[in-house]
């Protein structure tokens, strides 16, 4: 799931800003956190027997794990800039930055399509929106932003405004709570944040059809929204242009005490977006405005706290672990779908039976443990695998771009 935007920062340009740290390995350690709770989520023993902070909250509200998607996108918000001012750098216009960024959209928005068909590639009821869907589409939007609003000064470098970048900002979210709450959706009137009425799940079911909707969490047993549906593209981009001003004051010392500040305004976010629950509810499913309020001042906060652990205190040996995740997202993310099914593929043999590797792992280690310490551990384990190729990978410097 990471764009080259991350993986660019390998490779940042000897011409930077002297002023700039050659590489923020935080935002690594961050993006490898994401990834981390992501495939935990995703490949437990027991789809029953997770723990509450790995099940997604059904509608309003949340649970650790719902901040996992709002942080690898403010993550990529964070790594724009630089990739960016290091591939515009030198150019006469901004043309051939457009089609670069056209082209890496339209790359995630395939792979995201490849990814929900495999293995069946039932064509006519694949699932058409997605993560890497979403993540593609928002990029663009966002990144074709950033160009459009970028400066050249005299040498040919690149800046960019913090104070356009908080209004777009600020403009998304007042907008979209706006949209949920004034204007009436047709049959269902308005202001409405549910699951059926919204305006996000009206779009869906008129775009995509139920037939290439998430069939996974029903309402009363009908197919009724997609949580990474077409409309959430808008709100989402709130979270990426949050990374991308951290970035730019981070990296450009405009602030005194930066970390200080990133932990203050992170907080006073979530604080904001609780206060503000009752016009506006907390709900990841449709990205409500305060949805993208706390979960971006939550990955503030951590971002700041990681960077003062690793530039202040030292403690990078402790989040290597992660940090291989945060490198290499992509792989990760590829590598965890195509191997995951395997794990639902029945040949180990039990009693009069076959299991699968996922089934009898849970057996095998709910015998020794709880169920939900046992699902648990076998999410670690094969998140031991996935690290070990990582690894290998990281040792000869191999990181998958698209």
């Amino acid at each position: 799931m990471q764009t080259a935007i991350a993986a660019d920062m390998h490779d940042v340009d000897n011409r930077t800003h002297s002023q700039v740290p050659r590489r923020w390995e935080a935002l690594d350690v961050l993006r490898g956190l994401s990834i981390l709770g992501m495939l935990l989520n995703l490949n437990p023993g027991a789809w029953d027997k997770q723990y509450t902070w790995l099940q997604h909250a059904k509608w309003q509200d949340g649970h650790l794990i719902d901040m996992v998607a709002p942080t690898f996108l403010f993550c990529i918000g964070a790594a724009l800039p630089l990739s960016l001012e290091r591939r515009m750098r030198g150019l006469p216009g901004r043309g051939p930055i457009f089609l670069h960024i056209l082209w890496r959209s339209l790359a995630l928005v395939a792979l995201g399509l490849l990814i929900n068909a495999y293995p069946a590639f039932d064509w006519a009821h694949v699932r058409l929106p997605g993560v890497l869907q979403r993540i593609g589409v928002t990029y663009g939007l966002v990144g074709a932003f950033l160009v459009l609003i970028s400066n050249r000064d005299k040498d040919r470098d690149v800046s960019f405004s913090p104070r356009i970048v908080v209004s777009a900002g600020i403009f998304v979210l007042v907008s979209y709570w706006a949209l949920l709450y004034f204007v009436p959706v047709p049959g269902f009137g308005a202001p409405r944040f549910d699951p059926v009425g919204s305006w996000p799940a009206f779009v869906d079911r008129s775009v995509f059809g139920i037939q290439h909707m998430f069939i996974y969490w029903k309402v009363d047993g009908k197919i009724v929204f997609d949580p990474d549906g077409l409309l959430l593209i808008y709100p989402t981009a709130f979270d990426i242009l949050l990374g991308t001003l951290a970035s730019i004051v981070y990296r450009r010392r405009l602030l005194t005490k930066p970390l200080l500040t990133g932990l203050a305004a992170g907080c006073a976010m979530m604080i904001l977006a609780i206060a503000l629950n009752p016009l506006c509810p907390v709900v990841k499913n449709i990205w409500t405005s305060t949805f993208a309020l706390f979960s971006g001042g939550f990955a503030l906060v951590l971002l700041a706290a990681l960077t003062a652990a690793m530039e202040r205190f030292k403690l990078e040996k402790l989040f290597f672990f992660a940090m291989i995740f945060g490198a290499n997202a992509t792989l990760a993310y590829v590598l965890s779908f195509a191997l995951s099914p395997l794990l639902d593929l029945s040949w180990i043999p039990h009693n009069s039976a076959q299991l699968s590797i996922r089934a009898g792992g849970q057996v095998a280690l709910s015998s020794i443990l709880p169920a939900e310490h046992a699902s648990f551990l076998f999410s670690c384990l094969y998140l031991l695998l996935i690290g070990s190729i990582l690894w290998a990978c990281y040792r000869k410097r191999w990181f998958l771009k698209l």
